[in-house]
């Protein structure tokens, strides 16, 4: 079965337009206009993404990505914004949010993006159980970070960035390596977007460990160590 997005707008006619681009690309889809049941619905109806068409000053979007952090499902609902102004957009990477595009935007950006975050199965072999460290393990199968058995809530983007890291643990990887692997091909993504998922990944392998694994060289990039 194909996967489900669930569009939290209060554009009727927005929607029409969205869903035909995204049934068009093997999407079903499901309108949200009452954003404040979009966590709840997203979670009962197994949604794989919540698209927010956000307007200008209001706090769905936040509301909505702290929702999804106090049930556990970020690292299984992507959030995706579609924002009018490009203003806004350090806003809404402090919202926790998976990826923002300004509108308008051409279908075929989001559409790329949605092939490579949600069944690309590219990147995950067989159920596999990674070490990275004596008390961390990739699980690839699963897309998911176990710490001393724990699972370790991470957005589709971050466990992109962390196989990455580990894949070659101690070698520096520059933010255009990191971008090459942790978003889909041709996407537009800048450095300061990179920092930001960067800073979040430490902030949760910090809570779950203990210590900072993540390495900063400035000017260069990041590496992961077990020091």
């Amino acid at each position: 079965m194909s996967e489900l997005l669930a569009i939290v707008s209060q554009d009727a006619d927005y929607y029409l337009m969205l869903s035909y681009i995204l049934k068009g690309a093997g999407y079903r889809t499901m309108l949200v206009d009452i954003p404040s049941e979009a966590v709840t619905t997203a979670e009962e109806r197994e949604a794989a993404a919540i698209i927010v068409d956000c307007q200008p000053g209001s706090r769905i979007l936040t509301d909505i990505a702290s929702g999804l952090k106090e049930r556990g499902l970020t690292s299984d609902v992507t959030l995706i914004a579609l924002v009018a102004e490009k203003a806004a957009y350090l806003d809404i990477l402090k919202a926790n949010v998976d990826e923002s595009f300004t509108r308008p935007l051409p279908p075929e950006r989001l559409l790329s993006y949605l092939h490579g975050i949600i069944g690309n199965s590219s990147d995950v072999t067989t159920g596999r159980l990674v070490p990275i460290f004596d008390d961390m393990t990739l699980d690839t199968g699963g897309r998911r970070v176990l710490v001393r058995g724990t699972p370790v809530n991470l957005s589709p983007i971050e466990f992109r960035l962390l196989s990455a890291l580990m894949g070659d643990a101690g070698r520096v990887l520059s933010r255009t390596e990191l971008i090459a692997v942790a978003w889909p091909q041709g996407a537009f993504v800048e450095p300061r977007t990179v920092d930001v998922h960067i800073g979040r990944l430490r902030r949760a392998l910090k809570r779950a460990l203990g210590r900072d694994v993540i390495r900063t060289v400035p000017k260069i990039g990041y590496a992961i160590d077990n020091a």
